[in-house]
């Protein structure tokens, strides 16, 4: 009879052990295969791209900024680093930045202001 308690609870844990054992490797499957998916995602820009990690393009840009969607940003129109430096982007001074003068703008420098006008780091 002890015999027999002893081997019902050797099985029962044997049991439990396998299907521990299993549920262990599902999770690190999962895991494995989330992981896949997160690198096959960051090697394909564009698809899902993530606003943090990636500027839009110049034509979104000036899609989403154009207001009155005449294919020009007027001063009004824009903000930031494009505000504070208009008048340096807008090389024919007509009041308007079109998409060749955006082109041809100097990149925004890389800063402790990251991108604010020196005046709002202060």
């Amino acid at each position: 009879m002890k015999y027999r308690s002893i081997l019902k609870i050797g099985i029962i844990t044997l049991g439990l052990a396998v299907c521990t054992a299993c549920g262990s490797k599902q999770k690190k499957d999962q895991m494995e295969h989330n992981q896949i998916d997160l690198k096959q995602n960051e090697k394909r820009p564009g698809e899902g791209r993530n606003e943090k990690h990636q500027r839009p393009s110049l034509k979104e840009m000036l899609a989403e900024m154009d207001s009155d969607k005449d294919g020009r940003l007027s001063e009004s129109e824009v903000n930031g680093p494009l505000k504070n430096d208009f008048s340096k982007i807008d090389t024919n001074n007509d009041g308007y930045l079109e998409e060749e003068e955006l082109e041809n703008a100097p990149k925004p420098e890389r800063g402790p202001s990251h991108g604010r006008s020196p005046r709002d780091a202060r």
